[in-house]
């Protein structure tokens, strides 16, 4: 057993995407997220509904979520959805050492056939016409 697999955290962190995911945010708060006998460091943290735990969003994170989602308002963002995946080459203190990045969830033409086969706003035009 790998030990990162025996060490919790309080946020979601790269290791828990090993593949892309789309996620619905289902709040966004203010943290300290500062260990613990630190000096305070408030940050966003979006939760998702899909998720227990939240990611911690830094700047790039609540760039890229604003622009994903067309609000610099995050109670805007509730009930919308967003791609998580990790990019390998995040830095962080002068090192690379890969992270959670945000992206814009597309509808794609695969997306949109699976819409019409589970339910989706084609499936009422599915009708026996006699020509």
């Amino acid at each position: 057993m790998d030990i990162r697999e025996l060490q919790s955290t309080k946020y979601l962190k790269k290791e828990d995407f090993p593949n892309p995911v789309i996620a619905t945010i289902s709040r966004v708060t203010k943290e300290n997220v500062a260990l613990p006998n630190q000096p305070k460091k408030e940050r966003g943290v979006a939760y998702f509904t899909e998720y227990e735990k939240g990611m911690v969003l830094n700047a790039t994170n609540l760039k890229r979520a604003a622009k994903a989602l067309g609000s610099d308002e995050t109670d805007e963002w509730v009930g919308k959805k967003i791609v998580i995946y990790v990019d390998e080459d995040v830095e962080f203190g002068g090192e690379i050492v890969g992270g959670l990045r945000l992206k814009a969830h597309r509808v794609t033409p695969e997306t949109r056939t699976v819409t019409q086969r589970t339910g989706g706003k084609f499936d009422d035009m599915d009708s026996d016409i006699p020509f």
